[in-house]
């Protein structure tokens, strides 16, 4: 599950040839663009990228080994085959592409970098990109009848126009079947009307949701299901409801703030709506791209609520070539500040 703050400054952009597997590139000149590569020793790069803007994707290429940063990101997967965004890693290929990109990836789990070779990739699971719902542990799944039924973990988010925070948890479903199927979702809710506070202590409200087997869009400033004349271009929507699916108004689904929070994880008890009095200053996750990078860190949680690398290997393979990559950091010191969205990462061409 997976899971929003700074700005990423303007940054120059350039051109240079891209270095085959064999190169050292020791002593040539580095390109001037918004990632740093360093070719290590051993026989492999080092890259360092800013990724700490929460609105911008930044684009990475290991062709050119160039970062582009694009609000979307367009062209093949030589112009970019990886692209970072706080939390969230992007292949281009699946539905992270716009333009036809081959890129797909797959997670090796945790080994040593320097051993994996070619042959690795030889019964590896390799995947596209698929949207990501952040908000997926509301229900219980029946084995015996195959249905879902909530079980009632609290979560928290900031609406669509990014300015107030709620908690909620989904109560039940009434008269559900299969897929596409939702029935009615019953949901309790706080939604904060004062702009920037964290307080979550208030009085909690009831919806009633319609949604059967369409698409029901719930605003929680109002307090109702509304009907927005373009949903993909419309704040007017903070969660919608789709077989199954709650979709966050953000990122992929649309053109909203909204960012979402495991409140439950806090609470004793994980249904305990009442106790979750205080919006933590911990990150926050949107619906994303679903790459084969889904699982690349760790949450710590409180107190610090950091974000920490499982030290995996995933392969990338595009343009008929393949590549192997390591995340090593999400935190870098800048200013003299430790600064969460600059990923360090080493890769190679295999």
């Amino acid at each position: 599950m997976k899971r929003l703050l700074a700005i990423a400054a303007i940054l120059l952009l350039g051109i240079a040839a891209g270095c085959s597997k064999d190169d050292n590139p020791t002593g040539s000149k580095p390109p001037v663009n918004a990632a740093t590569s360093t070719w290590i020793d051993s026989g492999y790069w080092r890259t360092t990228l800013d990724a700490s803007s929460g609105t911008v994707f930044m684009g990475f290429s290991f062709a050119t080994r160039f970062a582009t940063p694009a609000a979307s990101l367009t062209g093949a997967s030589t112009d970019w085959s990886m692209a970072f965004r706080r939390d969230i890693i992007k292949l281009n290929g699946g539905t992270s592409s716009t333009s036809n990109g081959d890129c797909e990836g797959a997670n090796l789990g945790v080994l040593q970098f320097t051993d994996v070779t070619i042959a690795d990739t030889v019964g590896a699971s390799w995947v596209t990109d698929a949207i990501e719902y952040f908000i997926n542990n509301w229900y219980n799944y029946d084995p015996n009848t195959h249905s879902l039924s909530a079980n009632r973990n609290v979560y928290s988010m900031v609406d669509a126009e990014g300015d107030n925070y709620i908690k909620f948890q989904i109560d039940s479903l009434v008269g559900a079947g299969m897929p596409p199927n939702m029935g009615t979702v019953y949901m309790t809710y706080f939604y904060q009307a004062t702009a920037s506070s964290t307080d979550l202590s208030g009085t909690l409200s009831h919806a009633v949701i319609p949604v059967n087997s369409g698409t029901a869009y719930f605003d929680f400033s109002s307090g109702s299901v509304v009907t927005p004349a373009t949903p993909s271009n419309s704040t007017e929507w903070d969660l919608a409801f789709s077989a199954y699916d709650i979709k966050q108004n953000s990122g992929p689904n649309g053109t909203g703030h909204c960012a979402a929070f495991y409140a439950y994880t806090e609470l004793a008890d994980p249904t305990d709506i009442a106790s979750f009095t205080t919006q933590p200053a911990a990150p926050m996750f949107t619906d994303n791209p679903s790459s084969a990078f889904l699982d690349w860190y760790n949450y710590t949680g409180a107190p610090l609520h950091q974000l920490l690398s499982k030290g995996n290997v995933y392969l990338v393979r595009t343009g008929g070539k393949v590549y192997k990559v390591k995340i090593e950091s999400y935190y870098a010191n800048i200013g003299g500040t430790p600064t969460s969205g600059w990923y360090t990462f080493v890769w190679k061409e295999l």
